[in-house]
């Protein structure tokens, strides 16, 4: 596993290196496991816009050259603004699209991954897609993960580019890279982690799991632990 700290986040693109960061939105409510929206209507909780801005802060020095793109489910707009405006980015629009979000570089139909999640529970869905490269409802693992890499790259046009989305499609990419070789709930994506395609001056590219230590959350803030998890 190649782990990465906001600080030697921060170090890497002082060096010249321009970053990709697939970033997980910040804290919000319990998710309703039926939902074939994800809970796209849901909002931030006020610690998720706390340490939205936080990231901003820490991020500041480098506002003068980020782009920002998110799903559009209202929690990852939500985290971009907040972020932004904790960098001291004024008046940020920050285009949107599904590929990030539901109709994903990873799902097929979001109707079936509901009903898989709901017969082998999430975390444990999550595991064998990320082991085998298939299960029903999804893209298979590596062509869905190079897809979503090259849309990261036509628009890494930036020192660094934001796209905020979700813990699942963050897992599948470090999967699919051979950053991470097993998730469990040790390790899994929590609010406000990233996974990082970095570019060094020389070109050369390479990937991390960004721990960015701003939150311990791994589910919505009222539901930290589920009996069913499988991890």
């Amino acid at each position: 596993m190649f782990e990465m700290t906001l600080d030697e986040l921060i170090l890497a693109l002082r060096s010249g290196s321009r970053v990709a960061l697939q970033l997980r939105h910040a804290e919000r409510p319990k998710i309703d496991p039926d939902d074939p929206t994800f809970g796209d209507s849901l909002e931030l909780t006020e610690e998720g816009v706390r340490t939205s801005r936080e990231l901003g802060k820490r991020l500041a020095e480098f506002k003068d050259d980020v782009r920002f793109f998110s799903s559009p489910l209202r929690r990852t707009i939500m985290t971009a603004e907040m972020v932004a405006e904790g960098m001291g980015v004024s008046d940020v629009k920050v285009p949107v699209d599904e590929l990030l979000g539901n109709g994903s570089f990873y799902y097929t139909d979001p109707r079936v991954v509901v009903k898989v999640f709901n017969e082998r529970e999430f975390f444990a869905a999550c595991g064998e897609y990320y082991d085998t490269g298939i299960l029903p409802g999804f893209v298979p693992l590596r062509e869905a993960a190079d897809a979503c890499e090259q849309w990261l790259m036509d628009r890494l046009n930036s020192r660094l580019l934001v796209a905020t989305t979700h813990d699942c499609f963050i897992a599948a990419f470090l999967s699919a890279r051979g950053v991470v070789k097993k998730f469990a709930r040790a390790n899994w994506p929590r609010f406000l982690d990233c996974a990082a395609i970095i570019v060094d001056p020389d070109g050369t590219r390479r990937y991390a799991f960004v721990r960015t230590g701003l939150s311990q959350g791994i589910c919505g803030v009222s539901d930290q632990s589920r009996s069913k998890e499988g991890f």
